[in-house]
């Protein structure tokens, strides 16, 4: 499936204008949508009304203009770059999500693992299909660079490091979202459970080492300098983990999702450097 071998990009691709490619898009996540909907609620589909069909296409639009650069610059195979980009998108939307629900609300449904498949594979194939990159060898090639620059103990230590520092980072910004969400909870009744202590910090090294490796491998398949990757290890983060979900999260009123938006945002920046300084690949020292 991964090749190092630096190829010309494939055939296996669609030839759209940036506005096309977008729209292309937004199409795709929004049968996805749909279909997830009526999954989850086979008798009333919460998307068949005109607000969430609206919000469907805006969620497919910003997925778009975000992550189909981002898979541009995923310099590998097709199906490679598919797989990659899928894992990227339930990862981060699913994978880590669903790990805070089942901590503080209490019924939290697990056909969202199955939904959110089918979302991450709406968003990934028409963005592997519309923004194919320059050539499909050189991501392994950046990828194993990485890996050898370091020592496999050097890798071990930081990996452990950056799971623990997100739990600094998630407590430090949820505790500044938090007045919003006890208020609407409050208000609203719906049942919301805070753990213990320590189940709290366990889930949440957990949820660390989760975006450690997945942030981490995203870096070494991207290359390049520092400041590039941070950016697009903070953009990802940012668009799977916050504006794509609370985009569509019509349950929550609009003031709730805006702090939720600022708050993983926030995650995402400051998380996304840590991981660029601590599992980015030793700079090669010019010769001489």
């Amino acid at each position: 499936m991964f090749s190092a071998e630096p190829t010309r990009a494939s055939s296996l691709t669609l030839n759209a204008r940036p506005w096309q490619a977008a729209g292309l898009v937004a199409v795709s996540y929004l049968v996805a949508s749909l279909i997830a909907s009526v999954i989850t609620n086979p008798t009333h589909p919460r998307i068949l009304s005109p607000l969430p069909l609206l919000l469907a296409v805006l969620a497919g639009l910003v997925g778009a203009v975000t992550l189909g650069p981002l898979a541009q610059r995923l310099r590998l195979p097709p199906t490679s770059r598919l797989v990659v980009v899928a894992l990227l998108a339930y990862l981060l939307s699913v994978g880590t999500n669903e790990v805070e629900a089942l901590l503080f609300i209490k019924d939290s449904s697990p056909l969202i693992l199955l939904t959110g498949a089918i979302l991450a594979l709406g968003l990934a194939v028409p963005v592997m299909l519309l923004w194919p990159p320059a050539d499909t060898g050189t991501g392994v090639a950046n990828a194993r660079e990485t890996l050898a620059s370091r020592h496999w103990w050097s890798w071990v230590w930081r990996v452990v490091l950056a799971s623990l520092l997100w739990v600094p980072v998630y407590l430090t910004f949820a505790a500044a979202d938090a007045p919003f969400v006890h208020r609407y909870y409050h208000e609203t009744g719906t049942p919301f459970v805070i753990p213990s202590g320590g189940v709290l910090a366990g889930a949440e090294l957990g949820r660390g080492l989760l975006h450690a490796l997945v942030l981490g491998a995203l870096a070494a398949l991207l290359g390049g300098g520092r400041l590039r990757r941070w950016f697009w290890l903070a953009l990802a983060f940012a668009t799977l983990n916050a504006w794509l979900p609370l985009i569509q999260h019509t349950d929550w009123p609009y003031y709730l999702r805006a702090a939720n938006v600022v708050e993983i945002t926030c995650d995402a920046v400051v998380y996304g450097g840590l991981v660029t300084v601590l599992l980015g690949g030793r700079r090669r020292r010019p010769a001489g």
